[in-house]
């Protein structure tokens, strides 16, 4: 049998032999070479990540099936500080108390808006920006196990533009971007530079104008492709059918000294950890990654939710294992240039 066809409830229950066998026959096929099968935990669920380095890159083996994806808002009824959250409290959710103790408890200005229908507009409000339940039928496949940033790659540091770049550099500033605020019709290619806290330059990128096309398009050169919008949904939840891939609630605490959120049930998850597939996904709310449906991105909004200062209510839904926003993903389909935007290379084991 081709290691495309193994399934994740096949995966989950293989012993470290049948997955090592697994990684191996994998490797072979798609030209790298095994450098882990390890058991990995996340938010209470064991799965065993399979890492193959490929072209000197990490990929995790991804099970497929017919993976049960999208979410049900109607099976899912949100705790006090969630709906309080939604109504407009900051406090509730918050995740940092002791820094909010100069600011009033709004969470009793946000209780007088409640009402009965309250719950059924949250429902409402999560349909909107999630998929339905739905069955998809998904290979098993190769997924890189951090993203990249669309047409950025690492450059010298006596490139003629990084060498601009630093004579303009200013102390105190340890990494000079040329490309963050620039407006859509520009096509140059800038610069990132990173300083040690001397002063000195130890790294430099290019930040280059590209375009959906030319990502697809190069991708494909190499035996590569964008994840559908389904297999991104099914590596993220790795079958979990709560709203989110640690569960159905929203975190109440973040423990500084350990990077790790607390659930209000006590199951904690570490912001640095890969997700249960051993991939690395929805961490910055401002990038979002690319799909093979142009008009489908995931894992973010823009910075949207955190621009606008919005309640951790809307902050938390845009890690929804389920979450997409259509208005989002036509703004990045008519977008001139994706400079800086995540892609995650797939490879097709089928």
């Amino acid at each position: 049998m081709s290691t495309a066809d193994i399934t994740l409830d096949e995966w989950l229950h293989f012993d470290q032999k049948a997955a090592a066998a697994t990684a191996e026959a994998t490797a072979r096929k798609a030209g790298g070479a095994v450098t882990s099968v390890h058991s990995h935990e996340f938010a209470g669920r064991t799965a065993w990540n399979a890492i193959v380095e490929i072209d000197g890159r990490p990929y995790s083996f991804v099970p497929g099936g017919h993976a049960q994806l999208g979410f049900d808002p109607a099976s899912w009824t949100p705790t006090d500080e969630e709906v309080l959250s939604y109504l407009g409290s900051h406090r509730a959710l918050d995740l940092f108390p002791e820094y909010a103790d100069v600011e009033p408890d709004d969470r009793a200005e946000a209780l007088a808006h409640r009402t009965d229908s309250t719950v059924e507009e949250i429902r409402e409000h999560i349909a909107a920006i999630t998929s339905r339940p739905r069955t998809a039928h998904v290979k098993a496949f190769l997924a890189a196990t951090h993203s990249d940033e669309a047409g950025v790659s690492e450059a010298p540091l006596d490139h003629p533009v990084i060498t601009a770049l630093v004579q303009r550099w200013k102390p105190g500033c340890q990494e000079l971007v040329d490309d963050f605020i620039l407006p859509e019709t520009d096509t140059g290619t800038h610069g990132r530079v990173r300083f040690d806290p001397d002063g000195k330059p130890t790294a430099a990128w290019l930040a280059a104008h590209t375009t959906y096309d030319t990502i697809t398009d190069e991708l494909a050169r190499t035996g590569r492709r964008l994840p559908t919008p389904d297999e991104w949904e099914h590596a993220y939840a790795f079958g979990a059918r709560s709203l989110f891939p640690w569960g159905d609630r929203m975190p109440i605490r973040w423990l500084e000294d350990g990077n790790t959120l607390v659930m209000p049930d006590g199951v904690r998850v570490a912001t640095a950890s890969p997700t249960l597939s051993g991939l690395h996904m929805a961490e910055n709310s401002y990038r979002w990654e690319l799909t093979a449906d142009r008009r489908e991105v995931r894992g973010a909004d823009g910075g949207g939710t955190e621009c606008g200062g919005e309640p951790w209510f809307a902050k938390w839904l845009i890690q929804a294992s389920s979450y997409r926003d259509p208005e989002q993903g036509d703004f990045v389909a008519q977008r001139p240039h994706t400079r800086g935007t995540l892609l995650r290379p797939v490879i097709p084991l089928d």
